[in-house]
């Protein structure tokens, strides 16, 4: 019942948005996007506010994916709060860089599957 409520309480939310923007962060991603962001962000922001929702900008990150050696630096705020830019993050459970490649996302699982080989371990040398 409760994504359902969600849905029916967000639901004018897109009426004043110039853009397909969709309710759900795995079905956002686009290139056209990017030059129309914070004109829909300040959208956005003035609908959590007429419609009393409460929104914390220090939770938001924004992430520019590109192999080029010189970024363009991405400038986006919500309300009055610049909105900081992160080298990584994770999306959908992978972790993504900015340069495009796979480190952190490697290490990450490396270290999970050596945690959990050594769970193994223990348990089989207690069964000893």
């Amino acid at each position: 019942m409760g994504p359902l409520l969600f849905l029916v309480y967000v639901n004018d939310i897109w009426r004043n948005i110039d853009s397909n923007i969709r309710p759900f962060a795995d079905d956002c991603i686009n290139k056209n996007y990017i030059k129309n962001l914070q004109k829909c962000l300040v959208t956005l922001w003035e609908w959590a506010v007429e419609n009393r929702m409460k929104v914390s900008p220090g939770k938001i990150k924004v992430i520019g994916f590109t192999r080029a050696r010189v970024k363009n630096p991405l400038d986006y705020s919500l309300g009055d709060q610049k909105i900081p830019e992160a080298s990584s993050c994770k999306y959908l459970g992978i972790i993504l860089r900015s340069e495009l490649n796979w480190v952190d996302q490697v290490n990450y699982r490396a270290q999970k599957a050596w945690k959990a080989f050594y769970f193994v371990m223990r348990v089989l040398k207690k069964r000893k």
